[in-house]
């Protein structure tokens, strides 16, 4: 048996031990046709065995026992980038196709799908289908792959995954990015959110997926082409991902799942009492998104400044929830820009400079 500390005492300031098991995944995918609906045009898409798309190709990582799959590219200090949505086969890596050549110039550039996302296993045991799993899942993955100080960068429900693992454990976090999240951010109260999506079908599953996507972009035609949707919906067909909708279903994660937004509110009472999010910090948020909306950000970011000066934030105007998509290289270009800038000046103390 493998030892591991419990993601929810490293949040508390306390240590507890749990086991896991080590299982083997084997898996295997077989190319598959697709048809997209794109353009009002069915085009047919063929998706890649390893789920791949932009001329990337994905790794496959034993971690803890769940086979994780990632992209790596460039040399230099190692970047960390976590993707958005979780606990389905649509939501992937796949989402930072467009900045990883671009960030992958300055940095050693990693991105991995989240636990029981893409092409990455179930969790070992149904209580970690939750956040906090996810958490220690990405942990587990900069251990495995020997990262050390890292530089985090997540978007919308990954964005909380970096928010909460810079918490949990500050101490390899050389830099943090988040990007639109409802999941890091205190409740202002309702978003735009159901009234964009009310249009939305609810089945089949990848038209709800590839409608929601499109209702909260600002640029959807930009942001995201046939070969994005095939691989989501090939990913989403495999068996590993009919199972994790079936453990949600049967309430996996329970009962942590159910009470996040009250934990949440422990960790934000904690990080305004004690100095723990000390290292550079940007967010980066779209003025028009209409899911994980501005004024979230700026409750967020009101949170973290309290005992944080190394904060920033950046607004892009005319850019929905996907903006690093929708303007990949002004992204990149400025979250290069931040972390050089930290890097190098001594205000950056005892985080990025160490």
């Amino acid at each position: 048996m493998k030892h591991t500390v419990d993601i929810s005492d490293r949040f508390a300031g306390r240590r507890s031990v749990r086991r896991t098991g080590w299982l083997t995944f084997a898996g295997r995918a077989l190319a598959v046709g697709v048809l997209v609906a794109g353009g009002g045009i069915d085009a047919f898409a063929q998706a890649k065995p390893d789920g791949s798309i932009a001329g990337l190709t994905a790794k496959f990582v034993d971690v803890k026992g769940v086979r994780t799959r990632y992209y790596e590219a460039g040399q230099g200090e190692p970047m960390v980038l976590v993707h958005g949505e979780g606990w389905s086969g649509h939501s992937s890596a796949n989402t930072w196709s467009k900045n990883i050549p671009g960030l992958a110039k300055r940095f050693h550039v990693f991105a991995a799908d989240k636990l029981a996302s893409g092409m990455t296993g179930n969790p070992l045991d149904d209580k970690d289908y939750n956040i906090q799993g996810e958490v220690e899942h990405m942990y587990q993955f900069i251990q495995t792959m020997k990262l050390g100080k890292v530089h985090l960068v997540g978007q919308s429900r990954g964005g909380g995954l970096v928010f909460f693992l810079s918490v949990a454990h500050p101490e390899i976090v050389r830099t943090l990015v988040i990007v639109d999240t409802n999941t890091a951010s205190p409740d202002t109260g309702p978003t735009d959110r159901q009234l964009v999506l009310s249009t939305c079908p609810k089945e089949p599953d990848n038209e709800e997926w590839k409608c929601r996507l499109r209702a909260i972009s600002f640029k959807p035609d930009v942001a995201f082409d046939d070969e994005f949707w095939a691989a989501g919906f090939y990913m989403a067909s495999l068996p590993k991902s009919k199972e994790t909708v079936a453990k949600l279903k049967a309430h996996a994660g329970e009962p942590l799942a159910s009470q996040f937004n009250e934990w949440k509110k422990t960790v934000h009472a904690r990080i305004v009492k004690e100095p723990i999010l000390q290292m550079p910090t940007l967010f980066y948020w779209g003025r028009n998104d209409p899911s994980a909306m501005l004024k979230n950000g700026l409750a967020l970011y009101d949170v973290i400044g309290q005992l944080n000066p190394n904060l920033r934030m950046i607004i892009v105007n005319k850019a929905g929830h996907f903006h690093y998509r929708e303007y990949p290289d002004e992204f990149n270009q400025n979250v290069i820009n931040f972390i050089d800038y930290w890097s190098r000046s001594p205000a950056a103390g005892t985080a990025a400079s160490k």
